[in-house]
């Protein structure tokens, strides 16, 4: 009662009240008729003016890379490499000799040197510890000699196709790997033996996403997500889950045999769910959905594909994409002949071409809810070509407003069209938002607030491209329960739905305050439980 609520729902925008019974919204709008259901049996809760939204969807998350972050090294926003190294030492030193230490979100274009750094560097301060630690944007490695040694990774290993084993002028690897190259450290069977049961690590991460107001994401990552299956043993977790696997594009694991192994995966793990919800009683809480590819790079790392060359690069580099166009087509035309929608992540304006092009020639593709990701730059004439395909443009707005280089990589007059949101909406496209954490920051409210004010160091940045909030909420919450076709249960305060939604610290008016992106969340409710309470967390 007494609330603000944004429903999400284009039927009833706006409600004063809302009842739940047995875990779904039974009422919502008037509290005149609600007040009329009340029973000595029911809890009020007087939500003094706050605003109330629906459970928030992350549409693009990495939740399990993000374990290793929980008990490993998080070196997000830090400027110098020597407090790096530092925190590096500080988890070495409390860890025994010979264990992996795990963790990363390293930026090397915050620090002075703005250089990528070495295995040499990393083995100063950890001579007998294998260390992994990934970028900010997960495309890049940073290992010691020790991690690759144990990854077996030498100077005369080949570079896997899509990525770079970095050498030095001498033909030494230096330690870093690129793109595909990670997938050496990803798959390997050392590396997920060290790593170990992660369902403790998850749970911790659901309950961060919880305390944001998230009871959903798309997550994806280069295993077929059994953990979540495997928790699903033990009971229910507080998070509905559209799962995307990134495939083993390697020669020896992409035949005809892996990708019937898949479709088997998915209908075996897809049914055991199902079951298991019914049991439960809390609505869907993990399908093993889609598969991801990736088209290009970052163009942090000049690695995204671009139509014209950088603009901070004086050999007219464009950026090369990881695969041909034929092969593309190939990869994406054999998951959907498997069942599989497909992601592909594109970002440079080619690579958006590219993905675009390979929906267009995979006849199989036309009745599944194929999606791109991130979008950061593309052509006007790719604009209409979303909805016209029904391809969804899936984007994360702090992408556009945290970097310092992207006047320096693109330039002004290209910008113009990068980060696209409302002309890729005003097109009809199902725009839909998430966070990609953890490559960026995983608050819905920063992602919210970048979307509707587009405030870069105090000053509206392309504002032509921002939003409305009821638009940005709407493609973090119903947007994305369209994808995973979970829209009659879930993504919005309506009657009949699961009772998934957050109250906000505060009622959030029109204009939006300019401080939106530091607003907190002050409840979390799953299926009509509290999963997050703000007040207890004070206590």
């Amino acid at each position: 009662m007494n609330a603000d609520i944004r429903t999400s729902d284009a039927a009833k925008p706006r409600a004063q009240a809302l009842a739940i019974k047995d875990g779904k919204f039974i009422a919502v709008g008037s509290p005149h008729y609600i007040k009329l259901l009340q029973s000595d049996k029911t809890k009020m809760i007087d939500a003094k003016g706050k605003t109330v939204i629906p459970g928030l969807i992350d549409a693009h998350t990495h939740l399990i890379a993000g374990i290793d972050l929980i008990n490993g090294v998080d070196l997000f926003g830090v400027s110098s490499k020597q407090t790096w190294l530092k925190m590096i030492k500080e988890k070495v030193d409390a860890q025994p000799k010979g264990s992996w230490i795990f963790g990363g979100r390293w930026d090397a274009t915050l620090t002075a040197e703005k250089t990528l750094p070495t295995a040499a560097e990393l083995d100063k301060v950890a001579p007998d510890n294998p260390v992994a630690l990934v970028d900010v944007d997960y495309h890049t490695m940073w290992l010691n000699s020790k991690a690759l040694a144990e990854l077996e990774i030498t100077d005369k290993t080949p570079d896997p196709v899509g990525g770079t084993i970095q050498r030095d002028k001498n033909g030494k690897a230096t330690g870093i790997l690129l793109e595909n190259a990670l997938d050496l450290y990803n798959r390997s069977p050392k590396v997920i033996a060290a790593q170990g049961d992660k369902s403790e690590g998850l749970r911790k991460v659901m309950a961060h996403f919880n305390s944001l107001g998230v009871t959903g994401a798309h997550d994806m990552w280069t295993n077929s997500g059994d953990i979540y299956t495997d928790m699903l043993k033990k009971g229910s977790f507080p998070m509905r889950i559209w799962y995307g696997y990134m495939v083993d594009t390697s020669e020896e694991n992409s035949g005809e045999q892996a990708w019937k192994a898949q479709a088997d995966k998915q209908k075996e793990m897809n049914a055991f769910a199902a079951d298991k919800e019914k049991a439960m009683g809390k609505g869907p809480q993990f399908r093993y959905g889609y598969h991801k590819y990736f088209m290009d790079g970052t163009l942090m790392n000049h690695t995204a594909a671009l139509h014209e060359h950088y603009s901070d690069r004086h050999d007219h580099y464009f950026g090369t994409p990881l695969y041909t166009q034929e092969k593309m087509n190939e990869m994406v035309q054999r998951s959907h002949q498997y069942g599989f929608p497909v992601a592909v992540h594109a970002i440079g304006d080619n690579a958006v071409t590219m993905a675009l092009e390979a929906f267009r020639n995979s006849p199989q593709g036309k009745d599944k809810i194929n999606r791109i990701e991130h979008i950061e730059l593309t052509k006007y004439a790719n604009i209409e070509k979303f909805a016209q395909n029904g391809i969804v443009p899936s984007m994360q707005p702090d992408h556009a407003i945290a970097p310092n280089f992207l006047e320096t990589r693109l330039g002004n007059e290209r910008l113009k069209r990068g980060y696209a949101w409302q002309s890729l909406l005003t097109a009809g496209g199902n725009l839909v938002f998430g966070s990609d954490w953890p490559t960026a920051k995983e608050s819905p409210m920063t992602q919210l607030g970048d979307a509707v004010l587009r405030l870069k160091e105090g000053k509206v940045w392309y504002g032509e491209n921002a939003l409305t909030f009821d638009e940005a909420l709407y493609a973090y919450t119903m947007a994305p329960a369209k994808i995973s076709g979970w829209d009659k249960e879930i993504g919005s305060i309506t009657v009949g739905k699961w009772a998934d939604f957050a109250i906000v610290d505060g009622k959030i008016k029109d204009p939006v305050p300019q401080d939106i992106r530091n607003w907190k969340i002050a409840e979390t409710w799953f299926a009509g439980e509290k999963v997050y309470d703000s007040a207890e967390k004070k206590s």
